[in-house]
């Protein structure tokens, strides 16, 4: 798990009110209050939608009362979404680097079982 508890029961709120109409509520206006913007937090949503996918149609929950944040400030806010981007980035570049070894074994095997065809 990427995130800490209490981002998760804090994210559950704000991811929701950002996919469902009316858009925003009690945490969007938390975050707006920091000075923070939907796009700041991008790394923080994906690492949510990793650590709790959905099981519907609807993310997260609605809540007419934000829960506590988890960041004292729009700086926190950003180094977090920093640190989530740096560990979404390297996760990629495993994934990259592992499907370049097996592109490479494909690829090797079709240079033999070709080769095998011809004779």
């Amino acid at each position: 798990m990427i995130l800490r508890r209490e981002e998760v029961t804090f994210l559950d709120v704000y991811c929701h009110e950002g996919t469902e109409p009316p858009f925003g509520g009690p945490a969007t206006q938390e975050m707006t209050r920091l000075g923070v913007q939907n796009g700041d937090t991008l790394n923080l949503q994906w690492a949510y939608l990793r650590d709790k996918p959905p099981t519907g149609p609807i993310i997260g929950h609605a809540s007419k009362v934000a829960p506590a944040l988890p960041w004292v400030n729009r700086e926190a806010v950003l180094q977090r979404d920093a640190e989530i981007r740096a560990i979404r980035e390297a996760m990629q570049s495993t994934r990259n680097t592992l499907s370049v070894q097996k592109e490479g074994v494909d690829n090797l095997r079709e240079a033999i079982y070709t080769r095998m065809d011809g004779e």
